[in-house]
């Protein structure tokens, strides 16, 4: 039966609105120190979406540990150097704080002489980290110093590989004069770097990174940042550094009842701002807060996935260009990445590369399982899907979605193979760090994902396409996942054998959600599936649980997502203070997964509709999001009071169909809309269909007559903020 909800003719409240006093709300997340940090994991960090620093204290020295995300020699990054503080008395101490809402970082340090001041943050135009210092007592003529780090490749450092002649770089040129410092380092096969650290006035300092083919290119593009620096003066930049993050953080709005989880997503938030930037560089595993690693580039099977993930129900979607831009200049790099005689139709990218994309792939010669790996490409072009979806800009989908996507396809439909059942069926291929298998399930996922998301693509543009048959026999005759009584098996002839921290396996469930639990045997695989995956956890990594939280809120189980998410932030031999993660080395992706999975308990979007609070917790009787963006170019807004869905506002940017699901809700009528007033119908399923033309919103509520409370944030209870949680017992000081 279909059931028209008509609106509402009798005297209303006024629509519900965000009242976020956005100083004071970050402000109880901000990063304190009653100590200064002392290491990397402990630090605080700064940065413009290309140059960044952590600041810490080591041996008893204060200083910013300076890097460039797109700095890489022979597929590389390399670490570049610390700026140090000089103080005329010998540290004692000192404190410090990451303030969110203007993305600077200030302290003290306490000398036998007297106190230093400082305060830094990241400008972004010019490019420069700008430090202030200010003496005071005992302490005179405070300056800055460099100390430049050996240029030595980190892999190679970090395996304790012996070096090459062509390893042993130079040592770097440093110059000290009274206006400034200057320092380059040059490579062996051409290349360099170089650091200005200029001061001026006041105690201000100014300190960029320049790069270029050549000593002398590096050094002008670093002189000529922090000569613009000091001409503009810090008053300008530091108004035009605030003006940007003052406009950042509104762009979406999330809070709960849980003070440890939601200042680990505003933390993640303020990360992604400091490490993205839609014309930076792709963010790989260290940003611009490089650390030693053995992986030095970017990571294609798992890391620039989850590391972009929560862009986009975030509403952040400038930031992800950083990423999409760079895959659109390089499309030509893809493609050079597949054999020879497939270029005409296929692209590629291999396990890892440089900002350059370059790593070839090519499964008729493959010797190894990093050379079997196909999917990394198209389980990137989901992201890239959700990036047009979002946003529903049909330009995007014709002239760099869609194209990309072909190619990324048609490298797995240049192996696919004709069965003697008849089905179409893939080689042997890698599933990530599980397990070279034929019908592997991730590829047989990502690949039933892409043509199903091309046919659809083809018809959305109208387009005459003369593969669409071809994509259309080989989606209707391609072989089912392989399954067996333990849920979705690795692939053909390989069954989930124990727990692991990757989940490539499951691919199908989520992020694709090819399988979704509406229907009660989907269901039942993903429950049994998540079970043998989950069977061991001790063999888990930070990432395995936020995947897991993922995957628990599909299924609607809140409290197990959030037992996941806890389990994950208890992980002390990965989990560092500040946030930051690592494993061997730092890996980025991780806490920026668990944002996005933090995410899913609020608004997920599959099966057609958005499903908003979908997997709260049951502890969590208030939150309330604004502005989450959704599938379909939505962005929708909702309050959860005392346990039940308060009111629900959709918005829609494109005019797309809007189907909506509210778990807690039996019925539902209109209390307010904008643009004309919108057609609400129930269909067979249960789902509330919503006409909304574009540009015009609607809010939603269970009845005629309960309040509509605004969004504002959460109360949270008493007590010490938990972040940076260091092990000898430092806490930070509610503000």
């Amino acid at each position: 039966m279909i059931l028209c909800l008509t609106l509402l003719t009798l005297q209303v409240p006024a629509a519900p609105a965000a009242r976020v006093d956005w100083p004071v709300f970050l402000a109880r997340h901000d990063l304190m120190w009653d100590r200064l940090p002392t290491r990397w994991g402990e630090s605080a960090f700064i940065g413009n979406g290309r140059l960044g620093a952590t600041i810490d204290a080591q041996g008893g020295v204060l200083g910013w540990t300076i890097n460039r995300t797109d700095f890489v020699h022979d597929q590389s990054r390399f670490p570049i150097g610390r700026v140090v503080v000089k103080t005329t008395g010998t540290m004692q101490g000192g404190d410090a704080r990451l303030t969110l809402w203007d993305a600077e970082a200030s302290g003290t340090v306490t000398t036998d002489r007297g106190e230093v001041r400082w305060r830094s943050f990241t400008a972004a135009q010019p490019s420069v980290i700008v430090v202030v210092l200010e003496a005071r007592g005992g302490e005179r003529d405070v300056d800055l110093d460099w100390a430049p780090a050996e240029a030595r490749p980190p892999r190679k450092v970090a395996r304790k590989e012996a070096f090459l002649p062509s390893d042993l770089h130079p040592p770097p040129t440093v110059t000290r004069l009274r206006a400034e410092i200057t320092s380059v380092q040059s490579f062996i096969g051409g290349g360099a770097h170089a650091e200005s650290i200029k001061r001026a006035s006041g105690g201000v300092f100014y300190i960029s990174i320049g790069q270029g083919r050549t000593d002398r290119e590096a050094l002008t593009e670093a002189r000529a940042a922090t000569s613009d620096a000091a001409r503009l003066g810090v008053a300008r930049l530091e108004r035009a550094h605030r003006q940007w993050w003052h406009a950042y953080y509104p762009a979406s709005f999330l809070t709960f009842p849980d003070a440890r989880l939601e200042a680990y997503y505003w933390i993640q938030i303020y990360k992604l701002g400091s490490a993205m930037r839609a014309a930076g560089p792709i963010l790989d595993l260290n940003g611009p807060w490089f650390n030693a690693t053995p992986w030095p580039a970017i990571w294609w099977n798992l890391n620039i996935q989850l590391t972009y993930s929560p862009l986009f129900r975030a509403n952040r979607l400038d930031l992800a260009e950083s990423l999409f831009s760079n895959l659109d200049r390089n499309r030509q790099a893809l493609i050079d990445n597949v054999p020879e005689r497939l270029r005409g139709g296929a692209a590629a990218i291999g396990r890892s590369s440089g900002p350059d994309l370059v790593r070839p792939v090519d499964l008729a010669t493959a010797q190894s399982d990093a050379a079997h790996e196909m999917g990394d490409l198209p389980w990137t072009m989901y992201y890239y899907w959700l990036h047009y979806r979002y946003q529903m800009d049909d330009r995007i989908l014709r002239e760099r979605v869609y194209p990309l996507l072909k190619l990324a396809i048609g490298n797995y439909l240049a192996y696919v193979e004709r069965g003697d059942d008849g089905r179409w069926h893939l080689p042997p291929t890698h599933s990530p760090e599980l397990a070279t298998v034929p019908d592997a399930n991730y590829d047989l996922a990502l690949l039933r994902w892409g043509l199903e998301t091309l046919i659809g693509g083809a018809q959305r543009l109208g387009l005459d396409e003369p593969l669409l048959s071809r994509w259309r026999d080989v989606l209707a005759n391609l072989t089912p996942f392989p399954t067996d009584s333990a849920g979705l098996m690795v692939g053909r002839g390989r069954p989930w054998q124990q727990s692991h921290r990757h989940y490539s396996h499951l691919l199908a469930i989520y992020p694709l959600r090819l399988i979704t639990p509406d229907r009660s045997d989907q269901r039942a695989l993903i429950e049994t599936s998540l079970a043998n995956w989950e069977r061991d956890i001790s063999l888990f990594r930070g990432y395995s649980f936020t995947g897991g939280a993922a995957l628990h809120a599909l299924l609607g189980h809140g409290d197990v997502a959030l037992t996941r998410l806890n389990q994950y932030l208890d992980a002390p031999r990965y989990m560092e203070p500040n946030t930051f993660y690592a494993e061997a080395g730092p890996v980025i992706e991780t806490p920026l997964s668990a944002a996005a999975s933090i995410q899913e308990l609020f608004l997920q979007d599959w099966g057609g509709a958005l499903r908003v609070f979908p997997a709260v917790p049951s502890a969590w009787a208030d939150a309330a999001f604004d502005r989450l963006r959704a599938d379909g170019a939505f962005l929708v807004s909702g309050v959860r009071r005392d346990g039940r869905t308060a009111w629900v506002r959709i918005e829609s940017i494109a005019g797309e169909p809007c189907r909506l699901i509210v778990p807690d809700w039996e019925t539902a009528v209109v209390r307010a809309h904008t643009g004309p007033a919108p057609r609400v119908t129930r269909d067979s399923a249960g789902a509330l269909v919503i006409g909304l033309r574009r540009g015009a919103s609607v809010v939603l509520a269970p009845d005629a007559t309960s309040s509509l409370p605004d969004v504002r944030p959460v109360a949270l209870p008493p007590g010490r903020n938990p972040f940076p949680i260091l092990k000898d017992g430092l806490r930070a000081t509610q503000p």
